[in-house]
């Protein structure tokens, strides 16, 4: 990689879409949704904020400068990359042991993610958030699903890691939402797409602070919405394929 191949890597790991931005998306996060403040961060809690901020770092936003690293034409930000580290960074700091319930959630919200790729024939997020017709449809029914089984998968309102569990909360966020952001967009254009994305993620802590008894709870109604979201998002997503 040439040098300024690699200072795009290094901004797009640490500034934006990784690092400092995930950094004050999860401090809105952990403050908004009133995260408890709980102790310091250990080896798996930086394990995991590591894994989640690559993850991030490879997300489909506006003006990424993964978008102009070689080979030419950019470095496809792969979507199966992606959810193997924010699985990985949330199996770090999510508390345990696990119930069958959020065993159920994290299969399935995984498996509608992956199958995505099958709608665009790839796994660059990049051309998945291009995608029109019914890979919309699998892209927002596949997002909602995720969005509602994450509170109830990484707990974030359990004490310890509370610090390293709002970064993956908030990494795992950016990258969901990112599938739904058209990249072909520029200028003040793709301000307006990046600000409203940090205003879906303040909306979304506000809405863990209220919904916060039914996540840690694992409230059927919860699991189940989650669940039905993930299947229905699946079968869009193979039926967007062979459209």
């Amino acid at each position: 990689m040439d040098p300024l191949g690699l200072l795009l890597a290094v901004v797009a790991l640490g500034v934006y879409p990784g690092g400092l931005f995930v950094g004050c998306t999860a401090w809105l996060t952990r403050r908004l949704s009133g995260m408890p403040r709980g102790s310091g961060v250990d080896a798996r809690g930086l394990a995991a904020m590591a894994a989640a901020v690559l993850a991030a770092s490879m997300a489909a936003l506006p003006g990424s400068p993964a978008a102009s690293l070689p080979p030419s034409g950019g470095a496809a930000p792969d979507l199966i990359a992606a959810v193997l580290l924010l699985f990985a960074a949330g199996s770090l700091v999510a508390p345990e042991p696990w119930s069958r319930r959020r065993e159920l959630v994290v299969v399935l919200g995984g498996v509608s993610l992956l199958l995505l790729g099958l709608s665009g024939a790839s796994f660059s997020m990049s051309v998945i958030a291009g995608l029109g017709g019914e890979a919309v449809l699998a892209r927002v029914v596949v997002a909602t699903g995720v969005l509602l089984a994450l509170p109830v998968i990484v707990q974030p309102h359990r004490g310890g890691q509370s610090a390293a569990r709002a970064v993956v909360l908030a990494a795992t966020v950016e990258v969901v939402l990112g599938t739904q952001i058209p990249t072909a967009v520029h200028g003040v254009t793709a301000v307006l797409w990046v600000v409203g994305l940090v205003a879906a993620q303040v909306v979304y802590a506000l809405l863990l602070r209220i919904g916060r008894r039914a996540a840690q709870g694992e409230h059927l109604a919860v699991v189940g919405l989650a669940a039905v979201c993930a299947c229905a998002g699946s079968l869009a997503a193979i039926l967007a394929a062979h459209a």
